[in-house]
């Protein structure tokens, strides 16, 4: 994903035309920048959408089928139906964000507070999967392996129905499980030094309650007008063995820079290990500069598939790479430039991918604010890999497939970081 700071000429374009046919007092109304919105949405969709057949539909019926409904609806009503209309190209990163709603869809990027705790789903359960040492949650005795049961009084199972109505495309098993954690992420994290109330379960499966005050993230970083900070959470030591070992939430335009400048204090390194588990994406020029960093020559890793035509994507290496044998870990929280980086670097055999199946959420995209206060992303292009296969919807395959074990969670063991450490020492051994 990449953002725009201006709006599209096409949207201005929209909005002088539109505004001619109304008074400045009339154009003050929600209404109208409500209308104005939807057409500015619906034309640039159909202006650059990457599939001119528009996955089967009539693009046209569909514009005056909803321009009518929702002329009459409420602001709720309105952005249900707009994705409702939207949606129906089955892809990804197309969506109208309500104004303030942006925490709400990556809140391990947006929030500005954190309960401490990360949770992913295990057979249907909430089980916290790590504690962030001296936060209220460690504070407060919860512990990886712990089953969540309610959230501010809600039941999970009612926040979890909750996600999987309103969930976008792609229609995945991968990608519900996406959405269930991050509903449950939206639910846990919040304004700074606000209260989150947790009911949970012990090992012996008794209850307990708590409530945990978010902390101020720290290194909020300002975006686009009308786009919340970003809060950059970055990682970067060396485990045993001197294997290096990188972790971050999100491919923020920053690590363009900080990300290569760091593979490369890594070069001594006998392995590296790049962590994008539960990295929903960011910036795709970030993602190529850590790729690049790990090439000897170049290379073509993808075709982008766009309105006009293909593009090869072709890579080419940074001075000072890395030539050590690279783990990539992702799971079913890794989407867009982090299934960009793992899919490429796969690819072109610089990288064993381990952990879980990527849902599929790739674009690339653009981001861009609209009249009524709403964010607005689109896909530009259609991503394949060398041999043909499109990431979008299909995932990224790990090579070795290990899922987490919350049983050795509750022993303090991460069993897909343990199976990246095995991997290296494997290789350590074979080489020598």
């Amino acid at each position: 994903m990449r953002r725009r700071k201006k709006l599209w000429v096409i949207g201005l374009a929209v909005i002088v035309a539109l505004v001619s046919c109304f008074s400045c007092a009339t154009l003050g109304s929600r209404w109208v920048l409500n209308w104005i919105s939807f057409e500015i949405a619906w034309r640039v969709v159909n202006q650059v959408h990457f599939d001119p057949t528009f996955n089967g539909l009539d693009w046209q019926a569909l514009h005056s089928h909803y321009r009518r409904q929702t002329a009459l609806a409420g602001d709720s009503a309105y952005y249900r139906l707009v994705n409702e209309m939207l949606w129906k190209l089955n892809v990804s990163h197309l969506a109208v964000i309500p104004p303030g709603y942006w925490p709400q869809v990556e809140p391990t990027v947006l929030a500005e507070g954190s309960p401490g705790l990360d949770v992913r789903l295990f057979d249907g359960k909430v089980v916290i999967t790590a504690v962030e040492p001296g936060s209220g949650a460690d504070e407060a005795g919860l512990r990886p392996g712990l089953v969540i049961q309610r959230i501010d009084g809600r039941p999970v199972e009612e926040i979890a129905d909750e996600a999987e109505t309103g969930m976008e495309p792609p229609a995945n098993e991968r990608h519900c499980r996406e959405a269930i954690t991050s509903g449950m992420l939206a639910h846990l994290y919040g304004p700074a030094n606000s209260k989150v109330s947790i009911v949970y379960l012990d090992e012996q499966g008794r209850q307990h309650e708590t409530v945990l005050t978010r902390s101020r993230r720290p290194g909020g970083i300002a975006t686009s007008p009308g786009f919340p900070s970003n809060y950059l959470e970055f990682e970067s030591r060396r485990l045993e063995d001197g294997v290096g070992y990188i972790h971050f939430n999100w491919f923020h335009e920053t690590l363009a820079q900080r990300l290569p400048r760091t593979i490369a204090s890594m070069r001594d390194a006998p392995g590296l290990i790049i962590d994008l588990r539960g990295n929903p994406g960011g910036m795709r020029d970030a993602a190529r500069a850590g790729v690049e960093k790990l090439l000897s020559e170049p290379v073509q890793c993808s075709t982008l598939r766009r309105r006009g035509g293909t593009e090869e994507v072709v890579l080419d290496p940074a001075a000072g790479n890395y030539e050590g044998p690279v783990v990539v870990l992702i799971d079913v929280m890794s989407k867009s430039s982090s299934e960009f980086f793992a899919a490429c670097t796969q690819a072109v055999g610089r990288s064993v991918v381990i952990g879980e199946r990527s849902p599929g959420s790739v674009g690339p995209a653009e981001l861009m604010g609209l009249p009524n206060g709403a964010g607005f992303i689109f896909p530009v292009a259609q991503e394949a890999t060398v041999d043909g296969t499109v990431l979008e919807g299909h995932g990224v395959i790990p090579d070795v497939e290990v899922r987490l074990d919350r049983d050795l969670l509750a022993q303090g063991v991460d069993s897909q970081l343990q199976a990246a450490i095995d991997y290296l020492e494997q290789e350590f051994e074979a080489s020598r």
